[in-house]
């Protein structure tokens, strides 16, 4: 993945636009997914897994290919992460009522339509594409929440990037078990907008532990990009950008 300059409103990592492609089967972080079993979807399971995202397509935002397929990978992504050896229709339902409002399986997705300005829109477009979804997903979330309306500003985005530099704070202020960073990712993470920092270091350790590894390098970091990218799922319950 190639990176590039950072942007000040930009995404968790410097990179280039178009991703390169890391098929699941060539995973570069050692002991990742070592002799388990890919989970099998049973009847019915998939289908509806691609018809909810294809109907929830036009409030994420999303063509309905890429909402589908952002489905399918969500929970196949979830399942393997719970170690299950069959993916259900009870499996997709539950993934969806745990899932962030905007992922096009939530069922929170579409509870509010929303209407951004032209200066919203235009500071949306400096995020680089992966991280728009989510930048998009968050802000509108929040202004729910908080009963800020249903048109974004940049003010109301701010409200919600103050939220994340709060937590990103906290993140880097408390005792943490970190993992040794190689010199080159830690290049890539040092250019990140200071505000998501703190939860750039749990995500990025978080799945680094999970897959084995030992240390972040920049196969890591690039495997959890295009994690990001495939799932939307940017936290997986675990950790990450809330």
């Amino acid at each position: 993945m190639v990176s590039a300059a950072p942007r000040a409103s930009g995404c968790p990592f410097p990179h280039g636009d178009e991703p390169a492609e890391m098929p699941p089967a060539s995973c570069p972080v050692s002991g990742a997914r070592a002799g388990r079993a890919t989970p099998l979807w049973e009847a019915g399971a998939r289908d509806a897994a691609e018809a909810t995202g294809r109907a929830a397509a036009g409030a994420s935002r999303l063509d309905e290919n890429r909402a589908a397929s952002m489905a399918v990978r969500a929970v196949e992504s979830r399942a393997d992460q719970r170690s299950a050896e069959r993916i259900t229709e009870l499996f997709v339902r539950t993934l969806g009522r745990k899932l962030g409002y905007g992922h096009p399986l939530s069922d929170r997705t579409g509870v509010a339509a929303f209407t951004w300005t032209p200066e919203a829109e235009a500071r949306l477009a400096e995020v680089p594409d992966f991280c728009r979804e989510l930048t998009r997903w968050r802000v509108e979330w929040t202004a729910h929440k908080l009963g800020l309306g249903t048109t974004v500003t940049p003010e109301v985005m701010q409200v919600k990037y103050e939220m994340w530099g709060r937590v990103s704070h906290a993140i880097k202020d408390r005792d943490r078990d970190a993992l040794p960073w190689t010199a080159s990712a830690r290049s890539r993470f040092d250019g990140i907008p200071e505000f998501v920092q703190g939860q750039v270091l749990e995500a990025v350790e978080g799945n680094a532990r999970r897959l084995g590894a030992t240390e972040v390098d920049d196969a890591v970091v690039d495997l959890v990009i295009h994690r990001w990218i495939e799932t939307g799922d940017f936290h997986e319950g675990l950790y990450g950008f809330r």
